[in-house]
């Protein structure tokens, strides 16, 4: 049996959100919600995620800033970036910042579902790709 695998939607549009969650939920994943930045990165610390879908402008900090982050933390992570506009300087600033792509809003689910399984079968799921916390430390022999 497969393990479901988790994916992080961060958008301060509620409509987006629901409706993504809405999609990403009918294409088999759980899906996690942030309404900004900071609850964000607050579940990236708590949860595994095996994707990050982020939206590009959001309050306090924006979608960039949590790239940024999930970068030093979590290198392997795949995220998408989510826009209602792109322009040439935001997908440049993303893309240097490691973003795996951009998913143009609305989304559509065809486009959604072809990125996902793109992702999804290229990344490693979070419980292979995350370090363990505790390494064994065998004591001396006759301890």
């Amino acid at each position: 049996m497969k393990a479901m695998r988790t994916v992080l939607l961060a958008d301060d549009n509620r409509e987006c959100r629901v409706s993504l969650a809405r999609m990403i939920g009918r294409l088999g994943c759980r899906s996690l919600s942030a309404v900004d930045a900071a609850e964000a990165l607050w579940l990236l610390e708590r949860t595994l995620v095996d994707l990050a879908i982020l939206d590009l402008e959001m309050p306090r900090g924006g979608g960039l800033s949590v790239l940024q982050k999930v970068r030093v933390h979590q290198p392997g992570l795949p995220v998408l970036m989510l826009t209602g506009s792109v322009t040439r300087e935001s997908l440049l600033r993303a893309y240097a910042a490691g973003a795996y792509g951009f998913l143009p809003k609305p989304v559509s689910v065809a486009l959604l579902k072809q990125v996902m399984t793109e992702v999804l079968t290229t990344h490693m799921p979070a419980l292979v790709r995350v370090r363990p916390l505790i390494t064994f430390r065998p004591g001396k022999k006759g301890d």
